[in-house]
């Protein structure tokens, strides 16, 4: 039991100090891993808890991590990229998988047996890696989208390949079987009847009100489970293809109903959590042995023409004449980090070749995890300066969402363009929107608060939102609506327009954090004031130049990040800029 705790709050350890130390987390996830095991021999978590616990424990964890991914996808992101999503996962895969076993056999000298298997499971990249660098990078909407479907339906369909292959090989040493044959497809094929089995069964459920809604989550988690270990059962590694089709059914036919949001988040946090604990997991169970074994100029040379020449060959040919565009073909094709299932799969094929004495069988797991570890260190820190570079992720400084039109807000948002700060506006009525292009504002057309209408919008510019209509409940909405997408940190809203004491001391969590400037004042105030004032500015050396009557609004820090002040928290800088209303507080009853 220590040792299952130990790691979990490793694992969660490892994303906070990601976090802060602005690394990618899966970077430091491995290097966690590595110093707890095979370098400093703390503990071996694969010994400690011994195979029959430590092998399900992974396999149940990825299970869980591919259905989070899975039914998280929206079917309307493939709205102009499906062309480039279905070539990549046909062509672009069958070209990878042929030039990776070529490479495995001519340069680590594998076996044809092995490569061809290894050549079909290195084509995932899976969402445990690449979507901690997506929500890091913020590239554009068609390219994230593009890698998320990518590294989810490859999830499941390489290990199918690399069991393919190494069946075909079974029967080409014993003979022509036809029963080894059928068997492979009828197995195969209970797996997908299975996974479209259970998501009818389920949303059957849910429409006849048979699951209570509090109950909904772990019902749900139950079925991931059963569709995985059933489906193993009739053959390995197909669990993972059954959970990824429940997962893409669920995510088809929930159409993102409210009554799934708290199964949604429940599965999320769960991925989370299995996301951080298995990788590390994995990575502290190897042994100083193998990583010297996998310490070679052939392995680097492997690891080279995977990354330089099969990925953007690959990705490159079987994007002509799709619709994204040359920047968008190249930054995917400089993209493909190897994850969590690529190492526990490799372990399972590991097992099977040594078991039939094929040549160097030993080295398949320290060849997938040198693989894995270099993938996820060069492409974790180029991904995001790449980005930039090919202005697919905003080189400008974080925009700012201003929710609401009014005499303040239009105030505010102007003094921010002044900065070069790009702002955004999000106008209840119609009438407002030409105000906010003449100040140079972009206009979100449509519903900021409908996820109909937020999927078609490329937001990578902002990761802030004000909001600052003058209705409170609206405001609250807003807040629970966007702090899923945009981070608690980044969403803060105008003081609390009640005139009732004890009302207002009714606001409570995490909104009693994220009020603006100064809780005393309403938003009415704000407007008032700001029609005979103007917020002012000075560089922070000269703050002391501040009277207690003067309310501090936001801080610019010279890189043109903008921290807003929120009610009693201070701003502590020693450069930038200060927004402030002079003698706000002499004017407190206007």
């Amino acid at each position: 039991m220590l040792v299952i705790v130990i790691f979990l709050a490793l694992g969660i350890f490892s994303q906070w100090f990601a976090s802060r130390i602005k690394w990618p987390s899966i970077v430091v996830m491995a290097i966690v891993g590595l110093l707890v095991g095979p370098v400093f021999g703390l503990i071996n978590p694969q010994e400690s808890l011994g195979e029959s616990a430590f092998s399900p424990l992974v396999s149940i964890a990825v299970a869980i991590i591919l259905f989070e991914g899975s039914s998280n996808l929206d079917f309307r992101e493939l709205r102009g990229i499906s062309k480039a999503v279905v070539r990549i996962i046909t062509i672009g895969a069958i070209i990878a998988w042929i030039l990776g076993a070529i490479t495995l056999h001519y340069v680590l000298d594998f076996s044809i047996a092995i490569s061809l298997v290894l050549g079909g499971l290195f084509l995932i990249t899976g969402p445990t890696v690449i979507q901690p660098l997506l929500k890091q990078a913020k590239v554009r909407k068609s390219v994230d989208s593009i890698l998320r479907w990518e590294s989810i339906i490859l999830d499941p369909i390489g290990p199918m390949l690399a069991l393919g292959a190494f069946y075909v090989f079974q029967i080409i040493e014993q003979g022509f079987n036809l029963q080894i044959i059928l068997s492979f497809v009828l197995r195969l094929l209970i797996a997908v009847i299975v996974g479209f089995a259970a998501s009818y069964l389920f949303m059957w459920l849910i429409k006849r009100d048979l699951i209570p809604q509090n109950l909904m989550p772990p019902i749900q988690l139950v079925f991931i489970l059963l569709i995985f270990a059933i489906c193993d059962e009739f053959l390995p590694e197909s669990g993972l293809l059954a959970v990824t089709i429940f997962g893409l059914m669920m995510a088809r036919m929930k159409r993102h109903d409210l009554i799934f949001k708290e199964s949604d988040h429940f599965i999320e946090n769960m991925s989370t959590i299995m996301v951080s604990t298995v990788f590390i997991l994995i990575t502290s169970s190897l042994t100083l042995e193998v990583l010297k074994s996998i310490l070679s100029w052939k392995l680097f040379i492997f690891c080279a023409i995977m990354i330089i020449l099969i990925r953007p060959i690959s990705i490159l040919l079987a994007t002509i004449n799709t619709e994204i565009s040359k920047r968008e073909r190249a930054m995917v094709s400089m993209m493909a980090p190897r994850g969590i299932v690529v190492l526990t799969v490799a372990q399972f094929f590991g097992g099977l070749f040594i078991e039939k004495g094929t040549p160097m069988a030993e080295y398949i797991t320290p060849v997938t995890f040198g693989l894995v570890f270099v993938t996820v260190v060069i492409y974790g820190f180029s991904f995001l300066p790449l980005s930039k570079v090919m202005r697919l992720s905003s080189t400008e400084p974080p925009g700012v969402i201003i929710v609401g039109e009014s005499e303040f807000s239009f105030h505010l948002g102007a003094k921010l363009r002044a900065h070069r700060i790009p702002v955004m506006t999000f106008n209840l009525f119609n009438n407002t929107a030409q105000r906010s292009k003449d100040l140079d504002f972009e206009v979100f057309e449509g519903n900021l608060l409908s996820s109909n209408d937020r999927i078609y919008a490329d937001m990578t510019r902002y990761n802030k939102c004000l909001l600052m209509t003058q209705s409170f409940v609206f405001n609250s909405l807003a807040f629970n609506e966007l702090v899923p997408e945009f981070g608690l940190k980044n969403v803060d809203m105008m003081p609390v327009s009640f005139t009732d004491e004890h009302a207002r001391s009714n606001v409570d969590g995490p909104i009693r954090n994220h009020i603006l400037f100064d809780k005393n004042f309403t938003s009415h105030w704000f407007n008032r004031f700001i029609v005979n004032h103007n917020i002012l500015e000075m560089p922070v050396s000269n703050k002391r130049q501040l009277t207690k009557n003067d309310m501090i609004l936001y801080h610019i820090s010279d890189n043109k990040v903008v921290t807003f002040k929120r009610n009693n928290s201070l701003i502590d800088a020693d450069n930038g800029t200060i927004g402030y209303l002079k003698d706000a507080y002499l004017h407190q009853n206007i």
